[in-house]
């Protein structure tokens, strides 16, 4: 069954609880995977609770473990690879959450990559604190269990029917022109390009940045953002991007719950912070490594702001911006002009 011959039964890439289970339990034709996302260390805390046949997206493992920077995407192949190894289907419709402590973080990262790298239907559930609290289903596991990319020890929690040529992940899948427009990057070089170009234009204002330029979102603490708080390093500089603006993920997430917050609440959170998305063609999203950039993305395409705007997420974000940027390039609030 190709991804397109039956629809996703949710109608937005954010789903709740509820929406989830009533799809979970209904006779749709296709599978739906629970995805639980996070790093190895967060594997036991999944294997003593999760979603029944749950997979584990270990981000330490899928990702470019030759980068000297944290969790950073993999290669299309060693992606494709990794979704086999899982036993995850093209044509699988993916959920994927967090842990009830963590609430939102690694998850829209985790759905952000799988679109990336062309996955069609991938959604992010808001969140798995509530679906615990609200008493749906959910398996623990006991004993010892190595760092496996599976959570469940049954090989078949994710069956793959014999003789089904559909049910291995291909390997290397290009992914089309359109996927890469929707879901993309920015690199170091390009991003640094663009800054310098916009230092040196004196013309360069905020009416013509409206015409024809960018913005930069910033995911990270408000303390680092504005440099007055140490990274974790003290060898590494905090502060920001030049004109970038601070929309941290704890903003964007109720405070009790840590779901994301309501369509409109979302929206209040952008307009104060400045975020200009809806007028411009090219917004930059970024974080500390990568992972709450892709938050921002989910955000924003949540409350309709980038329905003309390219997004494009900085994978490298601070982790290698304040190692690799000249000075100019890192300020801290009051520098800049």
């Amino acid at each position: 069954m190709s991804p397109s011959s039956s629809p996703s039964p949710f109608s937005s890439i954010l789903i709740s609880p509820a929406d989830f289970h009533s799809a979970k339990t209904s006779s749709f034709p296709r599978r739906i995977l629970p995805v639980a996302a996070g790093r190895a260390s967060l594997l036991p805390t999944f294997q003593a609770q999760h979603i029944p046949n749950s997979i584990f997206f270990n981000m330490d493992l899928i990702a470019d473990t030759t980068s000297p920077y944290p969790q950073m995407l993999p290669t299309a192949a060693q992606f494709a690879a990794s979704m086999r190894a899982l036993g995850v289907r093209p044509d699988d419709i993916l959920v994927v959450y967090d842990t009830p402590e963590v609430g939102m973080y690694s998850a829209p990262r985790v759905a952000w990559t799988c679109r990336f790298f062309g996955h069609a239907d991938v959604h992010v559930m808001n969140n798995f604190r509530v679906y615990v609290e609200e008493g749906y289903p959910v398996e623990m596991e006991t004993g010892e269990e190595g760092l496996s990319l599976s959570i469940s020890t049954s090989p078949t929690a994710i069956p793959v029917e014999d003789g089904d040529v559909d049910g291995y992940y291909p390997l290397g899948e290009s992914v089309t022109q359109q996927q890469q427009q929707q879901y993309d990057v920015i690199a170091f070089d390009e991003l640094r390009d663009l800054l310098l170009l916009r230092s040196s234009n004196s013309s360069s204002s905020s009416s013509s940045d409206k015409a024809g330029g960018y913005q930069i979102i910033d995911a990270r603490i408000p303390g680092r953002f504005s440099g007055s708080q140490d990274e974790m390093d003290p060898s590494l500089r905090s502060g920001h991007m030049p004109r970038a603006v601070n929309v941290p993920l704890a903003q964007m997430l109720d405070a009790d719950t840590k779901a994301f917050l309501p369509v409109e609440a979302l929206r209040g959170v952008f307009a104060d912070a400045g975020v200009r998305a809806a007028d411009l063609p090219l917004v930059i999203l970024t974080c500390n490594s990568g992972v709450t950039a892709a938050a921002l993305d989910l955000a924003l395409r949540e409350t309709g702001l980038a329905r003309e705007t390219r997004l494009r997420l900085y994978d490298g974000s601070w982790m290698e911006w304040t190692r690799r940027a000249e000075g100019a390039l890192v300020v801290k609030d009051g520098e800049e002009e």
